[in-house]
This record gives structure tokens, sequence and C-alpha cells, in this order.
């Protein structure tokens, strides 16, 4: 089949391009976003989409406006409209601490998904290729990947395409040569100072020796764990449906039947779950979702983190949620009589018991229940707080306490109180009040437990 039949194969078995589109290529000036300008070119008026090209200048090498003039000079030849933007990767890798490649990747997605709020209906057309895709595994494989890893790049991701992901470089090179289009080189492509370029220009050559044919090899394995995550992606969602319930904010799971499944399909139904709930899973390791999982040997009340996520064991079910910032820094929160809530980085919960039987815990208080106003409010210390120490009579300031206790000037600021109406019932979880305690008159007690995130 003729290169240009495959392509057209692509787009339209994979639903790449709708008639109405505008597809918003991503033109670095490069050979391969040459070469799939052209190529769209061609199909344009048969699948009745609009294009218009877009290059963002990363300000990185000498050559960065020649590479803006190549690009915009191909667009009035082509009657296309024509952006850009000038951004500095290496300005964005200095500020963030990250790699040069990963601060231009994302400042031209950002320029993309700029472009295209312009338009209804947009399509980002992104110029990987096969080698670029035969490349993205090898480094997933060097990092140490799952079956996730080895699937890399679709053909479609949301709103970006890659119409011509299975069109070797060779291919694409020659075809330039073969139509006189003009390209541009970047030199950095043969410099070894990226991850990539090293597997690129050291490691396939290697393999190269082994297998000529390593490059369709890789996509092959690739397109295979494709088609075996389709089949396990669909168990999950079964999975998922029969145990898991989505609230606003968090993730709850049937204790029972979370319990009974199998734990490598426990990490993907975690693994689904916090993707709908960050919307992505950059970051997550396996071995965060083998954390988690440990939740199923704790006790009741437990509560498991991983950096902005908690896995709570509750019941009769586990909660996931997401610890957002503004949850970390509220200045204050409200506490019903059998609820949990998460405030600077402790958990805390509330339940009533009717019995004076209790094993006592350093994290655990127990107050008289028709002694409290609710909702309890949970804040941090201020200027003036006073508590009646558990075992006296009268009122000390709490900061003199605190001191007393030989309290870290930090941990002092960090430490929860609770209070009922504005008394202190608790400075959790070192001391209550002995105005609140449980005493031989109670009829019914509030237990109020505190656990810290670590």
């Amino acid at each position: 089949m003729k290169m240009e039949d495959r392509i057209y194969k692509t787009l339209v078995e994979n639903k790449l391009i709708s008639r109405g589109d505008t597809v918003i290529v991503g033109a670095s000036g490069g050979p391969d976003s040459q070469f799939m300008i052209y190529i769209l070119e061609k199909f344009r008026k048969e699948l009745g989409f609009e294009m218009v090209l877009a290059h963002l200048n990363h300000l990185h090498r000498r050559e960065a406006n020649k590479d803006e003039e190549l690009v915009r000079k191909t667009a009035e030849k082509l009657g296309l409209d024509f952006f850009s933007r000038s951004r500095s990767m290496d300005d964005l890798a200095s500020k963030l601490k990250i790699s040069p490649e990963d601060a231009g990747r994302r400042l031209r997605y950002e320029f993309f998904g700029d472009l295209a709020k312009k338009y209804p209906t947009s399509k980002i057309a992104v110029a990987h290729n096969k080698d670029d895709q035969a490349e993205t595994v090898l480094m997933r494989i060097i990092r140490g990947t799952g079956l996730d890893g080895l699937r890399a790049m679709d053909y479609r991701t949301g709103n970006i395409i890659r119409p011509i992901l299975d069109i070797k470089k060779k291919e694409i090179l020659e075809y330039l040569d073969e139509n006189n289009i003009a390209y541009a080189i970047d030199h950095t492509n043969f410099e070894n100072d990226y991850t990539r370029n090293k597997v690129r220009l050291d490691i396939i050559p290697i393999l190269e020796e082994i297998n000529p044919n390593v490059i369709d090899s890789v996509f092959s394995l690739s397109a295979l764990a494709k088609d075996d995550l389709k089949i396990l992606d669909k168990i999950v969602d079964e999975k998922f449906k029969e145990m898991a319930r989505i609230s606003q904010g968090e993730i709850s799971f049937d204790k029972e039947k979370f319990d009974q499944e199998d734990p490598a399909i426990l990490r993907r139904i975690l693994r689904k779950s916090v993707e709908i709930l960050k919307g992505q899973i950059k970051d997550l390791s396996k071995e965060n979702l083998v954390d988690f999982l440990k939740i199923k040997d704790l006790e009741t009340g437990k509560v498991l983190i991983k950096d902005d996520l908690s896995l709570r064991k509750s019941y009769d079910s586990y909660i996931l949620e997401e610890i957002t910032k503004k949850e970390k820094n509220l200045t204050e929160k409200y506490l019903g009589d059998q609820e949990t809530v998460f405030y600077n980085g402790f958990y805390i919960k509330t339940s009533i018991i009717n019995s004076d039987k209790y094993e006592k815990d350093k994290n655990v208080g127990y107050f008289d229940y028709d002694l409290l106003d609710f909702p309890l409010k949970v804040r941090t210390r201020r200027p003036g707080d006073r508590i009646v120490p558990l075992g006296h009579k009268s009122e000390k300031k709490l900061k003199d306490f605190l001191s007393d206790q030989k309290i870290d000037r930090k941990r002092r600021d960090n430490l929860p109180l609770i209070l009922s109406k504005d008394k202190i019932i608790w400075l959790a979880p070192l001391r209550m009040s002995d105005e609140f305690k449980v005493s031989s008159g109670t009829k019914k007690i509030l237990k109020i437990e505190v656990y810290d995130e670590n």
C-alpha cells in the first residue's frame, strides 16, 4: 500500500478528523511536521476540514528564527493561516527545575491549547512517527514500566491526533526529497544531551545490529499492549461499577467486594479511581498502589496518605479522596457527631458510643456528649486560648501549657484544637479538657479519633 494511502486509512479508521474540523498542526519546520503538513493538505478537501499552522519559537537555537520563517513560507505557499509564539524553553526549565525537553513540550501544548479555544471544533495534529513511538517504548522499558507504559502514544489522545504515527523516519525523509519539500534540521537531535537522543543515537543502532527491523518490532509490541489493555480495561470497568461509588471529591468502595478482589485488579481499580479524581495519573507508581492496598490489614478508621491522596478504612467501605491545598490550609473546619474531616494534616473522626467500656489510646478522646454543642469547631491555636487540662480545676493559658509540656514551637502551631462553642475540649492528641470529661453520670459518649496523615 502506498504511504499516502496508509495515512488516509489511519485517519479514517481511527476517526482522527471529522468534517468541519479545524486541524491545528504543530509545525516546527522539521522534516516530520513538514511531511505531515503536505500529506494532510492532500486530504483536506476530500475529508472536509480546515488547517492552520502553529509554530512555537523556543528561542533555543541560532536557527530558531529561520525555522519560524520556513513554516511561515509553507503556510503562504499552501494558503493556510499561520500563528506563532515565542517562549524560552531554557528559562522555563530553569524556573521549574525540569529538563529543557520537558519545558519545550509544555510550552508547545500550552500554545496549541490556547489556539484550539478559538475554533468550535478543533484537533491538534502532532508529528510523532514510528521511530518516535519505538524510542518512547524503549525509554519506558529502561526506566521500568508495566503494560500501560508499553502502550506509549495513541493515534488520538483527547483532541490531540497523530496521523503519521506508523510511518518510519526513513520513509518521511525519502518522501520529502522525492517531492523537493524544504525542511529544517535540528542539530540538537544529533547531540547526546537528552535521554531520547541517547536512545536514538546509541541504543537503537546497537539493537538494529541484532534485529534490523527493531523499530517495527517495538512498534508491534506497543500495538499488542494496546490490544491487551482493551481487554483488561473492560474487566476493570465492570469490577469498578460493581464496587465503587463516585461522589464529590471522593470514591468509596464496598469493603466486602474490595477485600475479596485480586490485588492485581485492585491496583488497576485504584489507578482508574485516581485518574477520575485528579484527571491524570502522572507520578503514580506501582509502589504507591501496593502501599495503598496495605489498608486492608489495618484497623477501621486508619488512613494511608500518598502525596495528595488518602485512602481511609471505614466500617463498610474504603474511601479514596484527594487532599487539596485548600483543605490543607483552612483556618477552621466544622465537625458533626458522626463525621470524618481532614484538617491541617490530621484526620479527625467522631462517633457515638453508649458504653463506659473503652480502650485507652493516645490518639482517641472520650467526651460527655450532653455537655457539647454541635457542630464542633476545629482550628489551630490563637493568642489568648485557654484550656482546663484534664486533672485540673482551673483554666491555664494554652501557651503556658504547651511550654510546660516542652512541645516544639513548630508542632504547637500545627496541632488541631477541637472546640465546643468557644471552649477547647481537646488539644489533640495531647490533652483533653477536664470540663468535658466522661463521668459516672455520663449517659452518652462522643469518641473522637485524631490521626496524623503520616
